[in-house]
């Protein structure tokens, strides 16, 4: 049976990009379906995106729709969703639609920057490890695109006098050969330090959690997690 990914869009401009992160997931994960829903479109704006579609279901909301629940509903049969990352850009919905899909749907979220239409990623693979509930739920459905990868680099933040993790044993009983790199957790933003570390190693791709810790919208991310959607520049795979 094949995946679900569901492709949010807001902005006109950005779905060919998204559309071909989603085809290019389909396949790493060895073949999924795509859907496209598409959020109020402008006037004079095609509802679909320049690319072919044979294969692709597409939804259009209506303007005034509950943004955030209808993405919640449909997010939450799917098995991926693809989003763009935010912008200043963005108007009320498509913020609404990120945060449904990213912390409503329990469902891990590809967040895809801007300028990215390439579609390519997955080959150089990098993993900010944390021994937690967050970490392993994104993880667990991306092992799959893992194993054809040609690096795997474990990010895992140590305070100082802390022993540093191991490989967990969930890449090891898949068959997943990772390399450990120990970044020191201190006074600087850790966010930044794994952004950077991702980098220089060259990474196409970020897997991690994502961290909630008020309801209150603008208290509502942790510390990393509201460091990396701000200043991500590679596609990054997250689940709360």
């Amino acid at each position: 049976m094949s995946e679900v990914i569901l492709v949010v869009s807001g902005r006109p401009e950005r779905r060919d990009g998204l559309v071909a992160a989603a085809r290019h997931l389909g396949g790493l994960i060895g073949e999924g379906r795509v859907r496209l829903l598409l959020l109020t479109p402008q006037a004079g704006v095609p509802p679909l995106p320049d690319v072919a579609v044979p294969d692709m279901v597409v939804d259009v909301l209506p303007a005034g729709a509950d943004v955030a629940a209808a993405v919640e509903a449909r997010g939450s049969r799917a098995d991926f969703l693809v989003v763009a990352k935010q912008g200043p850009e963005d108007d009320r919905a498509t913020r609404h639609a990120f945060d449904a899909a990213l912390f409503r749907t329990e469902r891990p979220v590809l967040m895809v920057p801007a300028g990215d239409a390439s579609g390519a990623f997955g080959r150089r693979v990098a993993i900010a490890w944390r021994d937690d509930a967050q970490t392993m739920k994104a993880l667990v459905p991306a092992l799959r695109m893992l194993s054809g990868a040609e690096q795997v680099s474990l990010l895992a933040g140590v305070r100082s006098g802390t022993a540093p993790p191991t490989v967990p044993p969930v890449l090891v009983e898949h068959g997943v050969t990772a390399t450990l790199h120990v970044l020191p957790i201190g006074s600087g933003a850790f966010g930044d330090l794994l952004l950077s570390r991702a980098r220089e190693l060259g990474a196409d791709l970020l897997i991690m959690g994502a961290y909630a810790h008020s309801p209150l919208r603008e208290m509502l991310l942790g510390g990393v997690t509201r460091t990396i959607l701000a200043h991500a520049d590679l596609p990054v795979l997250l689940r709360h």
